[in-house]
């Protein structure tokens, strides 16, 4: 799995994993524990990983929902 962005926005978090569940594209959030640990400071981010091959098309379901300037993708993958 490779990560195609992180973030502290729980919003954008939940958003996405609908998305992604909905469309059939393998995910997982790491760090979604240490964010709640950290009592709220949202300064935890949480990185979002999709499956190698699912990767174009995630950046394509996020950007056809027009929701990639709240993104912010890792490097190598604007």
């Amino acid at each position: 799995m490779i990560e195609i962005f992180s973030t502290d926005n729980n919003v954008l978090i939940s958003r996405i994993s609908a998305l992604f569940d909905g469309a059939e594209v393998p995910f997982v959030v790491l760090g979604n524990h240490a964010s709640l640990l950290g009592g709220g400071i949202m300064g935890i981010g949480q990185r979002v990983m999709v499956e190698e091959e699912y990767i174009p098309e995630a950046l394509r379901l996020i950007r056809e929902i027009g929701i990639e300037s709240d993104v912010d993708f890792a490097a190598g993958l604007e």
